[in-house]
């Protein structure tokens, strides 16, 4: 059966036959097709965005860890406020929808969780989710971490409860129908017009299916 695609790697974009790739998967009925990217090659030129739109991307995962230098710095090597930001742009541009998607690292970002909801918010709908990744210590970190190096999904809830001022509550948030219930949750949002955030009830989503793809 049919299920939505997340293109990945490494990183997708190196590849010359990105867009191909993507029609490919649409012609044979693939009806949500995401892209997991850095977005240094969507911030570098503008028309990028708008030959994968055109080969039928409905949105980009993009890699977002943060608001300041720091964080960027710390877990990236550089500064890429401003790449982030002008990927961002033409994804809009194109009519991509943008899903952000910070690595969480204790004592790195964790303390810039509802700045980065914030951020979302302010430029939804282009934007339309965050998506928090607790760090995975693999591949560069050959060493085993310190308890204190970890930080766990009920930990990163009771940092959004925490940092968000009550706006977001454990009770808002529920197990995908198609993942382990200790691996991952999620809840929905209406963002109000003021900038509000109103829950939309906890109920499963089975997100593999045809019938329940969003944008």
């Amino acid at each position: 059966g049919l299920c939505n695609i997340q293109l990945s790697g490494g990183e997708p974009t190196m590849r010359g036959d990105l867009a191909a790739i993507i029609q490919l998967g649409r012609s044979k009925g693939f009806g949500f097709i995401q892209l997991n990217s850095n977005g240094l090659l969507l911030d570098a030129d503008a028309e990028y965005a708008l030959s994968l739109k055109a080969a039928g991307l409905a949105s980009v995962f993009l890699q977002f860890d943060g608001l300041s230098s720091g964080v960027h710095t710390a877990l990236r090597g550089r500064d890429l406020r401003e790449i982030k930001e002008q990927a961002i742009a033409h994804c809009a541009a194109a009519g991509l929808g943008v899903v952000l998607v910070p690595t969480l690292v204790p004592g790195i970002n964790t303390g810039e969780i509802d700045a980065i909801i914030d951020y979302a918010v302010r430029r939804a709908p282009t934007v339309r989710g965050v998506h928090f990744q607790p760090i995975s210590y693999f591949g560069r970190y050959p060493q085993g971490p310190a308890d204190a190096d970890r930080i766990t999904l009920p930990e990163v809830i009771e940092l959004l409860q925490a940092q968000c001022g009550g706006a977001i509550r454990a009770e808002h948030f529920a197990p995908p129908a198609c993942e382990h219930a200790l691996c991952s949750f999620h809840g929905n949002f209406l963002v109000e017009e003021d900038g509000r955030l109103t829950p939309l009830g906890n109920r499963q989503s089975a997100c593999c299916s045809t019938g329940e793809a969003k944008a």
